[in-house]
């Protein structure tokens, strides 16, 4: 007669007891792996975040670099460019639209002209001699000449500016139409023979005077 093993004994035991050399991980195995993991996953985002704004910096200071290079190796020209203005030629080829020999005054040095020419669409489209002029002090003061103008006209070349009587400048009567809230002197001949010049600028009342006055000695 066999006899049946009892569960209960050793030899059973050891039957259902697995071998301590089995190669199925524990669970606390697996949750140190991905632990590990998470860690080195976490560590590559925080030194990521870290270097995008240093990049960003060193990118940034490169540009800076290069532009400053450039402007230093792009020549630049030392003031605004100049150019000459032929004031004869330029009244000359005036003449025949006005109807006169426009005026070109005789200054000393330090004036310099800096537009002479015919204007066609002045107020009333009156064809107007203008000649403009830089002052040895840098401000401006200009001519505007013209024949039969309309009160329209002349108040135009002033600023609207309102007569206060009559200066003799240069042997010559000049109405006075200054616009003193603006730091502008206008003078204004109306001669005999229809031609109406006006005198205006910003510069000081000494230099303006002087410029009537060279005006005046060259009238038509």
């Amino acid at each position: 007669m066999t006899e049946t093993p009892s569960t209960d004994s050793p030899a059973a035991a050891s039957e259902t007891a697995p071998s301590a050399g089995s190669s199925s991980a524990s669970p606390a195995s697996e949750a140190q792996v991905v632990g590990s993991a998470a860690a080195r996953s976490a560590e590559h985002r925080r030194k990521s975040m870290s270097t995008r704004p240093r990049d960003m910096l060193i990118s940034m200071a490169v540009i800076v670099g290069i532009v400053l290079l450039l402007l230093l190796l792009v020549p630049r020209p030392n003031g605004l460019p100049t150019h000459d203005v032929n004031v004869s030629s330029a009244a000359l080829g005036a003449g025949p639209s006005v109807g006169f020999a426009p005026s070109q005054p005789d200054l000393p040095a330090g004036w310099t002209a800096r537009s002479a020419g015919l204007e066609t669409g002045t107020t009333n489209d009156i064809a107007t001699w203008s000649l403009t002029y830089t002052t040895p002090g840098g401000t401006y003061a200009g001519i505007q000449q013209a024949k039969d103008v309309t009160r329209a006209w002349e108040s135009r070349q002033v600023t609207d500016g309102q007569e206060a009587g009559t200066e003799t400048i240069g042997g010559v009567e000049w109405v006075v139409r200054s616009r003193n809230d603006r730091g502008t002197i206008s003078f204004v001949n109306r001669a005999d023979d229809g031609i109406t010049t006006v005198v205006t600028g910003t510069a000081t009342e000494a230099q303006m005077n002087e410029f009537a006055t060279a005006v005046a000695a060259v009238l038509p």
